[in-house]
């Protein structure tokens, strides 16, 4: 307690009260750095009331005068990354959200700084964030309910800030005011750069006039959308009119005059609560009473081997275009076709309690459903990832109950759209929903199998070939379908494989371990498998034993379980430091390896930022085990794999590197077949816009000799040869 001796005691009471019942705020510094420092003052504030120039990026703090307040708001305004709104969109807004109770830091974030101003915005928006989280009492600022506001390109900036927080990070709320530029999409991919975090504690209030910028309200819109189809809670504005821009500046007009109360009721109406009640696991009688009893028929006339479960998808192998592949992959296994046009989960779980198992028990079920389920079109009721996943869910176990001998194939939901070739939140949802079932495979009785690469470009649109009403597979489509589900359905079977026509090229046709090597190949899939969810990566590196030996988790074993020191530690500690990677590095493998592995779930439920690719080098290899790829197959196997990875974590950017140099001399044979490989990869990654690395040169003397400085057995890294490769990774994963 502070002293004050030359004030009567009278005088002393209402100072001690003043000290302990005004509010902290009164006491704090308007202005502080991100670090929390105090500052004189902020960014000066140019006639136009924007700020063009950020001298240093720093959050103003607007404290309610109503204690304790109801949380902290951080406010992004917005200004196109180009200047800063901090009136309209700032000040103005604080005094709003003052008066609701809520105390307001705003962010004034580094704009105009070129090419690179949106990734330097973003770092101060999470150094923000962060500083809210850990002092906020300290800046006098309410420290247990912390909500995040962006207007514009500061909405997106918060949606960007969003994507990037771990789920106990997340914010009570994200406001986001007409956000702009979430169309936008990653390099090479058609998918949105900017997407909500697959599994949310936030609430969200989205708030866009339909005479903005048509882009920005489609976006704004579909982001809604695959909010609540992530199974979260929120609320989503679409004004009449308003325009862009119009913030908390008064006169507000037309229906922009109503925003501020539609962001007062979210603030202080709490969610309505759900029934509880999943419909999507409910058994519902479909209308389809004609085939059901033809079904009923068939049940009873004969035993299956294999019966296949689905929707239209799988129903449309009864026509007669896709009957050359039913009768070439199925109908020698002795399969019924279960499929259902427009059927629901809820309606198939209907069938199967009625009949349509009954006295049967195949070797294995497919079981392909869930696009009708998000279909917000056609049907009363849109469900969530995880209703869709507890419907599929409660079939499974239908099935587990009904036939306990059964093994049990579970398809990825396929990459549906009924608006053109590019993702929508249809597929956003059925992809989330499909990450949560795949945790239902345990590889003994229920195996989880993806073949969507099949129907899908490398940018991430539909291939029309394949889909042609950009839902339903067409013949060609199936066809893919059924070679790719092959190899685990005749494993499953237990008999020969019915694709007669594999490709010639080897380094595209998945296979497991091929060499012996000095550890346990099957034990590190495993050990992948099992850690790989905790991790939680935000990076991924894939390759063969250069990548393996990096360092990182699953940490190095010999072949008899024992740990050993990893080639390059120090190179990754100062890279990654402590930053969630996970190493899917695999000694000997090449690229046919490395597509079982990821069909086979090693990126399965994964959401990483950045991937890594390094293979290649062993596909130079000729063995007992596998023959030599010529430099076009060895491309085209490492653009399968980038398909894969394209498919399963569709927002991950891709960083490509070009095959390392090996051999001491740069006249050895293997040197000519690396660099027309790594030509012709220069090739591939320009046309499908993948960033591709080469550090080739660095690793080399001026002559194009390998010195075991660098490398030490002239074709994997010492410490020293990790370094340059973790340098120029510097730049590209974060």
């Amino acid at each position: 307690m502070k002293n004050f001796p030359f004030l009567s005691g009278y005088s002393r009471c209402i100072a001690v009260f003043l000290l302990l019942c005004l509010p902290a705020a009164t006491w704090a510094q308007r202005y502080v750095s991100l670090e929390g420092a105090p500052l004189q003052k902020g960014n000066p504030v140019e006639k136009d009331d924007l700020v063009h120039l950020v001298r240093q990026p720093l959050l103003q703090l607007f404290p309610a005068s109503h204690r304790p307040a109801k949380g902290t708001v951080l406010l992004f305004p917005g200004g196109g990354y180009e200047v800063l709104a901090v009136k309209s969109e700032g000040s103005l807004t604080a005094a709003f959200l003052n008066k609701l109770g809520y105390d307001v830091a705003m962010l004034e974030y580094r704009v105009a700084a070129g090419p690179d101003t949106r990734k330097l915005a973003l770092a101060d928006a999470l150094k923000a964030w962060q500083l809210l989280q850990d002092k906020a009492g300290k800046l006098g600022l309410h420290n247990k309910t912390l909500s995040m506001m962006g207007y514009s390109a500061g909405g997106h900036l918060a949606a960007s800030a969003m994507q990037q927080l771990p789920l106990a990070a997340q914010p009570h709320n994200l406001l986001l005011i007409y956000p702009a530029y979430l169309h936008e999409t990653r390099p090479g991919s058609v998918y949105p750069a900017v997407l909500p975090p697959p599994v949310l504690h936030s609430r969200l209030f989205t708030l866009i006039a339909k005479d903005d910028n048509q882009e920005w309200v489609n976006s704004c819109i579909q982001y809604g959308k695959v909010w609540k189809g992530y199974d979260g809670k929120g609320r989503y504005e679409l004004l009449p009119d308003g325009g862009h821009g119009f913030g908390m500046e008064k006169p507000l007009r037309g229906a922009a005059a109503n925003w501020p109360a539609l962001l007062q009721a979210f603030l202080e109406k709490p969610d309505t609560l759900s029934s509880g009640v999943n419909t999507a696991a409910v058994p519902t009688e479909g209308d389809n009473h004609k085939r059901h009893d033809q079904k009923l028929k068939e049940v009873a006339s004969q035993q299956y081997d294999l019966i296949m479960i689905g929707n239209s998808i799988t129903h449309n192998f009864e026509k007669t275009a896709y009957q050359p592949v039913w009768n070439q992959f199925f109908a020698p296994r002795k399969a019924l076709n279960l499929g259902f046009s427009g059927y629901r989960t809820e309606n198939i779980l209907w069938n199967l309690e009625h009949g349509e198992l009954k006295g049967q028990s195949p070797k294995v079920v497919t079981l392909e459903i869930g696009t009708n389920n998000i279909d917000e079109k056609n049907y009363p009721v849109r469900h969530t990832a995880g209703q869709l996943a507890g419907g599929i869910k409660a079939i499974v176990q239908l099935l587990r109950e009904k036939l306990p001998d059964t093994k049990i194939i579970l398809l990825r939901c396929f990459p549906g759209s009924y608006d053109g070739p590019n993702p929508t939140s249809h597929r956003m949802i059925l992809d989330r929903a499909s990450e949560l079932v795949s945790k239902l495979a345990d590889n003994q009785h229920i195996f989880y199998c993806d073949v969507n690469h099949v129907f899908l470009n490398l940018d991430g649109t539909i291939r029309q070939d394949q889909m042609p009403d950009w839902l339903h597979p067409s013949p060609a489509g199936a066809l893919a379908w059924a070679k790719a589900m092959e190899p685990l359905l005749s494993q499953l079977m237990n008999d020969h494989s019915r694709d007669t026509a594999l490709p010639a090229n080897t380094a595209i046709i998945p296979v497991p371990k091929l060499e012996n090597d000095s550890y346990d190949w099957w034990a590190r899939h495993t050990e992948v498998l099992r850690i790989k969810d905790s991790i939680d990566p935000e990076i991924v590196m894939i390759g063969n034993s250069i990548t393996h030996f990096f360092g990182g988790y699953p940490l190095l074993r010999s072949a008899d379980g024992q740990l050993r020191k990893a080639n390059g530690p120090e190179a990754w500690a100062a890279l990654y430091g402590s930053h969630r990677v996970l190493n899917l590095g695999f000694g000997w493998d090449r690229t046919q390896n490395v597509l079982w592995r990821l069909d086979h779930g090693q990126l399965d439920g994964l959401h990483p930022r950045t991937v890594v690719l390094l293979i290649g080098t062993n596909n130079t290899s000729q063995t007992n085990n596998a023959r030599a790829n010529t430099p076009a197959e060895i491309v085209e196997g490492i653009a399968a794999v980038c398909g894969r990875i394209r498919s399963k974590v569709p927002q991950a950017k891709i960083v490509l590197m070009a095959i390392f140099p090996r051999e001491q001399k740069p006249d050895h044979p293997r040197r000519a077949v690396i660099n027309e490989t790594n030509r012709l990869l220069a090739a591939f990654a320009a046309k499908e816009n993948i960033r591709l690395v080469d550090i080739g040169p660095k690793m080399l003397t001026p002559d194009g000799v390998v010195l075991k400085e660098i490398m030490y057995d002239f074709v994997h890294p010492t410490e020293k040869g990790y370094q340059i490769w973790a340098e120029a990774l510097k730049q590209e994963v974060f």
